[in-house]
C-alpha cells in the first residue's frame, strides 16, 4: 500500500480530540481488511469483533437455529465491546472497530427476528461516524465464491443472503456514510476514509432511524435472484 508520508504526517499533527469510527457493510464488503488499515492510518486502536472468550460462545450459539439467542449474544458482545473503546477513548486514543450494532440488528433481521431490541445509546458508545462500504452485488459475490468458506453455505449466512432486502433496510434507517468501493484496493479505500476522518468535525450524531420498516419481515422463500 502506498502512503504519502506528509498526508499521513498531517493526518496525525496537531491536537485532536479522539474519534470512535466504525466499518460496516455486507458480508464481503471488504469491512475486516479496510478498517485495520485505517486504524493504521489514523494512528487509533483497532477493536476487532469478537473478544476474549466471545468465539466459543459463537461457535455453540451459531450450531442451534435460535435467532433470538443469536441476536441477544451479539448485542451483548457490542456493548462488552462499547465499554473497551469508551476506556481507550478516555485514554486520549481514537478507536476503530467494525461491524458494530448497526450490523447485528441488520444481519439478524434477515435472519429471522420478529423483534428487534432499540440499542440504549445512553449506555452504548455512539459512533463518531459509521462508514458503509457499498460493493457492486458481482464483485461480492465473486468474493464470497473465491473465499470457500462457511460464510457462503452457513446456515445463517444463507437466510441473510436469502433477505438481504432487509439487511438493506436495516442499514438505511441508520445515519451512516456511504463508501462507494468499486475495484479500489483496501489500502486506498481506508485513505479515502481517513481523508473524510481529517475533515470530519468531532462531535458524533445520535443515531436515527427506525430498526426495521415497518411491513418490512422476513420471508424464508424469499431469494434476491427471485427479483
Amino acid at each position: 500500500m502506498h502512503t504519502d508520508p506528509q498526508h499521513r504526517h498531517a493526518i496525525s499533527a496537531g491536537p485532536r480530540p479522539p474519534r470512535f469510527v466504525v466499518v460496516d457493510g455486507l458480508r464481503a464488503s471488504g469491512k475486516s481488511t479496510v478498517a485495520p488499515v485505517l486504524a493504521e492510518l489514523l494512528g487509533a486502536e483497532f477493536i476487532a469483533p469478537e473478544g476474549p472468550g466471545f468465539d466459543v460462545l459463537r461457535r455453540h450459539t451459531d450450531t442451534t437455529t435460535n435467532v433470538n439467542a443469536r441476536l441477544h449474544l451479539w448485542m451483548s458482545e457490542n456493548y462488552a465491546r462499547s465499554d473497551r473503546a469508551r476506556q481507550i477513548l478516555e485514554s486520549g486514543r481514537s478507536v476503530v472497530t467494525e461491524s458494530y450494532f448497526h450490523r447485528t440488528l441488520a444481519t439478524h433481521a434477515a435472519t429471522g427476528a420478529r423483534h428487534l431490541p432499540a440499542v440504549d445509546w445512553q449506555t452504548a458508545l455512539v459512533p463518531h461516524a459509521t462508514y458503509f462500504l457499498r460493493v457492486e452485488p458481482a464483485t461480492r459475490l465473486a468474493r464470497m465464491a473465491a473465499r470457500g468458506r462457511a460464510d457462503r453455505t452457513g446456515y445463517w449466512s444463507r437466510l441473510e443472503e436469502a433477505n438481504l432486502h432487509l439487511t438493506q433496510a436495516v442499514y438505511d434507517g441508520f445515519d451512516l456514510t456511504p463508501v462507494d468501493i468499486g475495484s479500489a484496493r483496501a489500502g486506498d479505500i481506508a485513505q479515502r476514509i481517513a481523508d473524510l476522518e481529517n475533515a470530519a468535525t468531532r462531535i458524533p450524531r445520535q443515531p436515527t432511524g427506525s430498526p426495521l420498516p415497518d411491513g418490512a419481515r422476513h420471508d424464508p422463500t424469499h431469494r434476491e435472484d427471485s427479483k
